[in-house]
């Protein structure tokens, strides 16, 4: 497994750990000996098509890999003319809320790279030339109407802001960006609320700091009350669907644990407030985090232990509860096989888990939000070093 606690962050890793990464070849990731895959229950038919994409770190240059889900049977497959080629290590990926449009950071290359998506097929397009940035860009989000696009970096304390236009081109609203803190050195996370009102990043690994958002222009301003502390090494953020709760992940300075916290979220200040027993021990060095559409559970990628965490989340108070079984094992093949992203499919039936070994497993999610994997999965990826992962449902 890769041990992350000797670096700065996950994503802010100094600049050999990036160029080592990038040079990494697809044999050397995939060259490791076969282990067992966790039992595997088949889905039921589900009529539910699925485009996933990855962000693959590793190459000269990093791709994007692109598959389809079969909708009898869930399983994937490379989606012709995959992977497509971005800058270099490549870092997290994006798609804009109506399916349109993808994005992906990259770290070393210091851009983002974008793409159009054939609504029908799922195959990329990619846009002129790649959108400048930073060194070490290495998270963004979208906003909710898909018109704007944030950004930040792992090796500064900016804030980057572009809006979108209908051919889904990228142009920055603010020269120089805006400054999260004089005292931030670097920031490894990015989300939004469901509303597009308010932005939150994670800083210095252990302070989320909260803005205020216009929906129409896209400025950004100060949330009174902000930073908040969280847990030392946060990778990680996200809210629920309702927007009354922030939810991170962080591997707590521990090599035994990592934690989960959330935060409830005021709708008409913007402040963060820790729920009061909402910090249980997960899996090791979580890496991701997701939640089902319908709000009810929440997911972790635990990349040193390979395990995905699945917990509960009261939609009144916050409280997390650990689902039973989990732990469950996450399903890549080989030895280094630790996840590196996770999300839910917006049909809320599967999540989608991204591994070292450059693959995906495909879970289908239970009743009480247990975790089953699909028969066949893991299935593999065209890109070596897959760091993130999002998946589209098809019109």
């Amino acid at each position: 497994m890769r041990d992350h606690g000797e670096f700065l962050s996950r994503p802010g890793i100094a600049f050999i750990a990036f160029l080592a990464t990038w040079l990494f070849s697809a044999g050397s990731l995939t060259g490791c000996s076969s282990s067992s895959s966790p039992t595997t229950t088949p889905p039921p038919v589900s009529g539910v098509v699925n485009f996933v994409y990855t962000a693959n770190a590793a190459g000269s240059p990093s791709t994007v890999s692109a598959l389809v889900s079969d909708a009898s049977a869930g399983k994937l497959t490379s989606i012709p003319g995959s992977p497509y080629n971005t800058g270099t290590s490549s870092a997290a990926l994006q798609a804009d809320p109506a399916g349109k449009f993808l994005y992906v950071a990259n770290r070393v290359s210091g851009d983002i790279s974008g793409f159009s998506i054939t609504a029908t097929t799922g195959r990329l397009t990619p846009m002129a030339a790649p959108f400048p940035v930073e060194l070490g860009v290495d998270a963004i989000a979208i906003d909710p109407t898909g018109k704007f696009l944030y950004a930040v970096s792992a090796q500064s304390n900016h804030l980057w802001s572009f809006s979108i236009d209908t051919a889904g081109a990228l142009t920055n609203l603010s020269s120089p960006p805006l400054t999260i803190d004089p005292a931030v050195s670097s920031s490894s996370a990015i989300a939004l609320d469901p509303s597009g009102k308010y932005l939150f990043t994670v800083a210095n690994l252990n302070y989320i700091y909260s803005f205020t958002r216009d929906t129409t222009t896209g400025a950004l301003g100060t949330v009174s009350g902000s930073p908040v502390p969280v847990d030392f090494g946060t990778f990680a953020i996200t809210t629920d669907p309702a927007g009354k709760f922030v939810i991170a992940v962080s591997n707590a300075g521990s090599t035994v644990f990592g934690t989960i916290s959330v935060y409830s979220l005021n709708s008409m200040s913007g402040k963060l407030t820790l729920v009061a027993g909402s910090q249980p021990h997960i899996g090791v060095d979580p890496s991701s985090v997701g939640v089902d559409p319908s709000g009810k559970y929440v997911y972790t990628a635990n990349t040193a232990d390979a395990t995905l965490s699945a917990l509960t989340l009261d939609s009144s108070t916050g409280v997390l509860a650990t689902i039973s079984g989990s732990p469950f094992p996450s399903g890549g093949n080989g030895t280094i096989n630790g996840p590196e992203g996770i999300t839910v499919d917006p049909s809320g039936q599967s999540v989608y888990v991204c591994s070292a070994s450059n693959d995906i497993s495909v879970f289908k999610i239970s009743s009480n939000g247990g975790l089953s994997a699909l028969a066949g999965s893991p299935f593999p990826i065209d890109g070596s070093g897959p760091n993130g992962i999002v998946a589209i449902q098809k019109k």
